[in-house]
């Protein structure tokens, strides 16, 4: 295919790392030895627009309507019913059947074999335990995306990472964050919230429900609810549209491309929560209207990398596209021209990284220490 055949959208970029983001992130268990890993010290390069096109699991989908028949997941829910009310009969439905924490080795199976191993007494890991949630949920209709709540600190104990699902309620207007593996979601006077509403609230902020125990919850999953990511296709039973995340932050935080398990795949960071909003009932139209580009970082293959060097490709997207037409400039260098993606080092020291489209006017920067 052609490049200029059509617009290169943010999927092109992220379908060129897509395989080697996968052996990267197994590959790499720890830091190696690494104990600080990358150090992000300046990013001015939060993006803060809405303007993403979200894709979400089509209930129609053959492996879901297989799902819904083989459990009786229709006879579970009252269409009469909020999907967050008929979500948690469906968390409740799997609860009564599946041991679940999140010590437990993930799979690469799918909903129906992990639920198959699950019912049968096998132990499964939140990861898990959130793919056969987010299908169960997909195949009665209910709009759901999985998330993962991330510690910012690396140096916790175990993982640094927990998953959790969100769906939209039509009758709350707005996405609600539900942790089925603790059978529990978070309220604040009477509303339930989303993922970065916690975030941004505090979890000490925030009612517990249906628990009983909350203090143990917040002493055991405080850590947790640093930063939550999401991905821009959700829609795993089709042809791939995008394999990037969008991580929210609060502000004052920092970005992190090197966590305990490894470099991250290609991510937008934002500190403004308004594309968390976005609802999936309304069909996507693209505006337009943003008027700066935002970089994406994608990790390189590790093999070519080493003690002094790790590799990355770049690319810089705005109005949910790839850009085939900017300016780099790297450690204070001459701009030079990029045709969408530019491979670059990050070299031992201090690297700054200075996005323009013009080739004079600066709109972006990050400095990575290694």
């Amino acid at each position: 295919m052609k490049k200029n055949s059509i617009p290169y959208r943010i999927l092109f970029f992220i379908l060129i790392t897509a395989a080697i983001i996968f052996w990267n992130f197994k590959a790499k268990s720890d830091l190696n030895g690494r104990e600080e890993g990358l150090k992000i010290t300046k990013w001015e390069n939060f993006y803060s627009g809405d303007n993403i096109h979200f894709y979400y699991l089509n209930p129609q989908n053959e492996n879901l309507l297989k799902l819904k028949k083989t459990y009786g997941l229709d006879k579970i829910i009252d269409e009469k019913k909020d999907q967050f009310d008929n979500s948690i009969k469906i968390m409740e439905f799997i609860n009564g059947k599946v041991k679940a924490q999140s010590t437990s080795m993930t799979s690469d199976k799918n909903a129906l074999e992990i639920m198959g191993a699950a019912f049968g007494g096998a132990k499964i890991s939140d990861s898990d335990y959130a793919i056969i949630y987010e299908e169960c949920l997909a195949s009665v209709g209910i709009n759901v995306r999985r998330g993962v709540l991330r510690s910012t600190d690396k140096k916790i104990s175990g993982k640094s990472y927990f998953n959790v699902c969100e769906i939209w309620s039509d009758n709350y207007n707005k996405w609600i964050m539900i942790d089925g593996v603790n059978g529990s979601y978070m309220t604040d006077a009477e509303i339930p919230l989303s993922a970065v509403e916690i975030i941004s609230k505090g979890i000490d902020a925030v009612k517990i429900a249906p628990l009983k125990g909350t203090k143990m919850y917040v002493k055991n999953m405080k850590s947790y609810y640093e930063s939550y990511s999401i991905s821009v296709d959700n829609n795993k039973y089709g042809e791939l549209k995008s394999n990037s995340k969008l991580t929210f932050l609060k502000e004052g935080q920092l970005p992190r491309l090197e966590t305990k398990e490894g470099f991250i795949q290609p991510t937008i960071f934002v500190n403004k929560p308004q594309v968390f909003k976005t609802s999936p009932k309304i069909d996507y139209v693209n505006t337009g209207v943003e008027k700066i580009p935002t970089l994406i970082f994608a990790k390189k293959d590790l093999k070519n990398d080493t003690k002094e060097v790790d590799n990355f490709t770049v690319g810089a997207f705005m109005n949910s596209y790839m850009l085939t037409k900017y300016f780099i400039s790297v450690n204070g260098r001459d701009y030079i021209k990029v045709d969408t993606f530019i491979d670059l080092q990050i070299v031992k020291g201090v690297n700054s990284i200075k996005l323009s489209q013009d080739g004079k006017t600066l709109l972006r920067e990050v400095i990575i220490e290694k």
